[in-house]
């Protein structure tokens, strides 16, 4: 492997990276912001295999394929490295968030429970839920940001 190539994988690893850290303000600031309006119906008790909150996702996936589709047109790696990175946190997100955390479509929370990572995730989301306010994150717990709770083992 080249370092040119090096170079494209790891924008792609920081695109990923930087899609928690521009999640978690898009979380604070624009779903419990001015658009609660769509993001409320994630925060029902019960969450339905198709929520207005998805639309997010689809924002982003637009973004997503606007960035590739300018990298393949265009013979631009640097653009198809930052979609490669935004598709890869995306479908990270559907794995985790929506199937693990919030157990919708494949329904594997009770899988995560038992795996501490997955775990410790779930809690501080649920943290988030019962509050309605701190721990943005999605995919990503960061200890002295999130507040994490004590669990008995």
């Amino acid at each position: 492997m080249s370092v040119l190539d090096l170079q494209f994988v790891g924008l792609a690893l920081l695109m990923f990276f930087s899609m928690e850290i521009i999640a978690r303000l898009m979380h604070k600031y624009v779903m419990h912001g001015f658009m609660w309006s769509v993001h409320e119906d994630h925060h029902k008790e019960r969450q339905a295999e198709l929520e207005k909150n998805d639309l997010f996702g689809l924002l982003f996936a637009g973004v997503a394929i606007l960035l590739l589709a300018e990298g393949i047109l265009n013979h631009d790696l640097y653009y198809l490295s930052l979609a490669i990175g935004m598709t890869m946190y995306g479908a990270a997100y559907f794995v985790v968030h929506d199937m693990i955390i919030h157990d919708r479509h494949l329904h594997l929370r009770s899988w995560g429970m038992r795996h501490r990572p997955f775990r410790d995730l779930i809690l501080v989301h649920d943290v988030h839920h019962a509050e309605g306010e701190g721990n943005w994150g999605f995919l990503f717990v960061i200890k002295g940001v999130d507040k994490v709770p004590k669990v008995k083992s």
